[in-house]
């Protein structure tokens, strides 16, 4: 029967790997933040080099207002009285909704000892 691999075994293998490409992903790094910098000027673009597939890049984008929505104050809502809230639902022009946290899909960080 094979050994079981153990967290240690697959975090040893990680850095390992890591030393072994740090240049090579370092600079694809530096190139990423360069690309970045010209699609400031340029705007989205995308390079297809035939044979080996494209690369797309789109600038950042700051926050920005797309329209406005109607919003409860919870602690008025909380201070109304039971009847007045059932009002306000009956009437539609409030829903309660579950709040929903997005999903987190984990995260690995590797750093090297210098």
């Amino acid at each position: 029967m094979p050994k079981k691999v153990t967290r240690l075994d697959l975090c040893r293998e990680l850095l390992e790997l890591r030393a072994k490409y740090a240049d090579p992903i370092d600079r694809m790094d530096a190139i990423k933040s360069e690309l970045k910098l010209l699609s400031r000027k340029d705007g989205k673009f995308r390079e297809t080099i035939a044979g080996l597939g494209y690369v797309s890049v789109s600038p950042e984008a700051p926050e920005r207002v797309v329209g406005e929505q109607p919003v409860i104050d919870v602690a008025n809502w909380q201070g109304l009285k039971e009847a007045r809230r059932e009002k306000l639902l009956a009437d539609g022009l409030v829903s309660i909704q579950p709040i929903i946290k997005g999903a987190y899909y984990g995260r690995v960080d590797v750093k090297l000892q210098a």
